[in-house]
């Protein structure tokens, strides 16, 4: 990604900087955390310059006590030339969740403030409502800049806690602009009474040059795969929300009727799960271990061949936003059997790209079974999708961007009559930020806020 000065050098106009604000993003140890969150930035058009800050969760003590869990990070990456900061953000692990969001910001705000000294960034651009999306809406309070937060699956699961929702309603009324993945999320926005017409549906995209179907033996035979037989292939972090053990308890059900079928996971341990041995454990316990391969984590090219091989993708999902792995499938022309889950009941709209299952063995089973009994035109399962590149979703969440810079960054406050358990800041809290404003407001930035 080019440098503001790059192209206005080459003639280009006005260049829109933005900080993208996300914990869930690619780093070293971690290089597919967060890949579509990377996706979507590279999608930007030519005038819009990034920057990112990713903090990474910590608390002492706790790195690597399970594999992938918060591991070490560098401070500061570049990654095609885009600056990736990685501030520490005190998380306690497993306890204290409502105060996630109040520590994020009070623990990246110097690393904003430091940034914006030499990046003077006019909007913040926060994936996941909570605690990015708080802790965003807070730091473009003191620093007088827009917020865009964009929703993604958690919503619903967070909006039950009695001391998040409020702070979620708080997050989304500031933002200048609410962006959900799918219509199910703008329907949660909505029902935590943010204004319908603030919220914009932008489902993800991807890379139509990686994703396209190929031949699938010779997809098989580059993976090492059996030429022949049923393959199934799902892809995630080895988290039990992902329900790569109900795909295989399904894959059991079916033994009789498709003894060769086989089961390829795609994806490895993470910070929200680490189920492999558990996985193998199940495997063994169902007697289908030599029929299922355990792949690990692959790069996007590789992820193509995994799904050019597989005659169905599986996303066997307790939640999901806008998944990606359905689009790319989709992409390379392989069918999807999927729970109604965020938008991929929008996704699966037609006979012809998939089929929408209850979240069960039971029901996965039926929908594999006859799934596989039927024939499938890969094009037309491609034509679902193929024209949602990144660049159209890019161009379409720069749209938003210069929606947000050109509103009001500083909303007037919410009326003084509020329901019950709304969420206006306690005076404490707005004292607080008033006078972080008087520090980091217009012009140089105060020598008195130091990291």
């Amino acid at each position: 990604m080019r440098s503001a000065s790059e192209r206005m050098e080459q003639g280009g106009g006005a260049v829109l900087r933005v900080l993208l604000f996300s914990t869930v993003f690619p780093n070293g140890p971690q290089p597919h955390h967060g890949v579509f969150v990377r996706e979507r930035m590279r999608g930007l058009p030519a005038d819009v310059e990034v920057r990112v800050v990713a903090p990474a969760p910590w608390f002492p003590l706790v790195s690597g006590l399970r594999s992938g869990y918060r591991p070490p990070i560098a401070r500061e990456e570049i990654q095609d030339g885009v600056q990736v900061l990685h501030p520490r953000s005190l998380s306690f692990p497993g306890l204290l969740k409502c105060l996630d969001g109040i520590l994020m910001f009070l623990s990246t705000l110097p690393a904003l403030i430091r940034l914006r000294r030499e990046f003077p960034f006019q909007a913040i651009d926060a994936h996941f409502a909570y605690p990015e999306g708080l802790a965003a809406v807070l730091a473009g309070l003191v620093l007088r800049v827009p917020v865009t937060i964009t929703l993604r699956g958690t919503l619903p699961q967070l909006a039950v806690f009695r001391l998040r929702r409020p702070q979620l309603r708080f997050a989304l009324r500031r933002a200048a602009r609410v962006i959900a993945v799918s219509e199910s999320l703008k329907a949660d926005a909505v029902a935590l009474g943010i204004p319908a017409e603030k919220v914009r549906v932008i489902e993800n995209g991807i890379d139509p040059e990686i994703f396209r179907p190929v031949d699938r033996t010779e997809a098989r035979r580059a993976l090492g795969l059996p030429k022949y037989g049923p393959l199934l292939v799902s892809v995630g972090t080895l988290s039990e929300r992902k329900g790569f053990h109900l795909v295989m308890e399904a894959m059991a059900k079916l033994g009789k009727r498709w003894p060769t079928l086989r089961f390829a996971i795609v994806g490895g341990n993470g910070a929200e799960g680490a189920m492999e041995e558990e996985l193998r454990q199940l495997a063994a316990r169902l007697k289908i271990a030599d029929r299922v391969v355990f792949a690990g984590p692959r790069k996007s090219g590789e992820l193509a061949a995994w799904y050019g091989a597989a005659d169905l993708s599986v996303l066997a999902s307790s939640h999901e936003g806008c998944p990606n792995v359905v689009l790319e499938s989709l992409a390379c022309g392989t069918p999807v059997i999927g729970t109604p889950v965020g938008n991929v009941p929008e996704l699966l709209d037609s006979p012809e790209t998939g089929i929408v299952v209850e979240r069960t063995a039971d029901s996965l089973a039926a929908g594999i079974d006859a799934a596989l009994g039927r024939g499938w035109d890969r094009e037309r399962v491609r034509a679902r999708v193929a024209a949602r590149s990144w660049r159209v979703v890019g161009e379409e969440q720069a749209e938003e961007l210069r929606a947000a810079v050109g509103s009001d960054p500083h909303p007037l406050p919410l009326p003084r009559k509020r329901e019950r358990g709304d969420e206006e800041p306690a005076p404490e809290l707005s004292s607080s930020l008033s006078r972080l404003r008087g520090r980091a407001g217009e012009g140089a930035l105060s020598q008195e806020v130091r990291p």
